[in-house]
């Protein structure tokens, strides 16, 4: 009784967080970033070369980033910008991706608050035979208390106690709320898209690779649900999640997205298969090889997507 309990007190604080983001206008999030532990999960899921898209089959995508800080001038990185711009042109010039299908938040409107309601917009418009993809790009950092002591908001799921963050646009100014792991992938894990791809540049980016959380409504989700991460049985949605560091590293510039933009323009394929599609496969080797050689992080993937998920052609 304690633990089914237990269960519905942290279903019901999510709900309402979640509430609290949606309807509050000074929402935002951020922290100093601090190196911690590496947690780098990649199931070797089985792989399926002749995944069939169905021709109702529509690719959503929600583009997010930050790249300029309110009152903090020295945190703002203008490569963001450009990388972000540089994605949804590779995109476009894809035929199975239509520019009302794609959202592009970045600079001052790049707010935690903005972030749930469009991932609230991504889940009314995707369904079942769907792809779907989310790029997000931003300071990150784990999440830790003004001593430094790491804070694990349940589900206890963090080897190293900390869970990570993304900082918004205002978040240097209001520490005491921020994006977190376990609050994006609770989110994605309502998308019903056949495929989701999940791109995340940022320092400590690594901590961004949990699996989907078992269930398709709100009363699936219970505290076993949160808390088997990488059990195979929760694997239900095909997710593939590129990160641009481990868990513990920072992320320098925004090496990472320029080299899967590259990818995806025709040279991951390139190097890749060679059947016409860049895959987010092909894509995040091509740019982890490159990452690599420039040095100071190592780019990593969590994979349970069954077969390569295509991105452009």
């Amino acid at each position: 009784m304690k633990n089914k309990l237990h269960a519905k007190f942290i279903t019901l604080a999510t709900l309402i967080i979640c509430t609290a983001l949606i309807v509050s206008p000074a929402y935002s999030t951020g922290l100093n970033a601090k190196g911690q532990l590496n947690r780098n999960n990649n199931l070797n899921l089985p792989k399926v070369n002749d995944i069939q898209i169905n021709a109702g089959t529509e690719y959503w995508a929600l583009l997010f980033a930050v790249g300029i800080y309110r009152n903090n001038p020295n945190q703002d990185r203008p490569s963001m910008l450009e990388a972000v711009d540089d994605l949804y042109d590779v995109l476009i010039a894809s035929p199975q991706w239509q520019p009302d299908n794609i959202h592009v938040v970045k600079g001052s409107q790049a707010t935690g608050q903005n972030l749930i309601k469009e991932l609230i917009w991504l889940i009314q418009k995707e369904d079942g035979d769907d792809m779907s993809l989310i790029y997000i790009t931003t300071h990150g950092s784990p999440l830790l208390a003004e001593n430094g002591y790491p804070i694990d908001i349940p589900p206890k799921d963090e080897a190293d106690g900390a869970d990570e963050i993304l900082v918004m646009y205002d978040g240097f100014d209001n520490p005491y709320a921020f994006i977190w792991d376990d609050l994006l992938n609770f989110f994605l894990s309502l998308l019903q898209s056949q495929g989701v791809c999940l791109i995340v540049d940022s320092c400590f980016s690594g901590g961004f690779n949990d699996a989907p959380f078992k269930g398709n409504t709100i009363e699936d989700y219970t505290l076993e649900s949160f808390s088997e991460g990488l059990a195979e049985e929760i694997a239900t949605q095909g997710r593939v999640v590129l990160m641009s560091c481990e868990e513990d590293t920072y992320s320098y510039g925004s090496h990472f997205s320029n080299y899967l933009v590259d990818g995806l323009w025709g040279l991951a394929d390139l190097f890749g298969n060679g059947d016409g599609v860049n895959s987010a496969e092909e894509a995040f080797d091509y740019a982890q090889s490159l990452v690599d050689l420039v040095g100071h992080q190592h780019p990593t993937i969590l994979d349970l997507y069954p077969g390569e998920f295509p991105i452009t052609s």
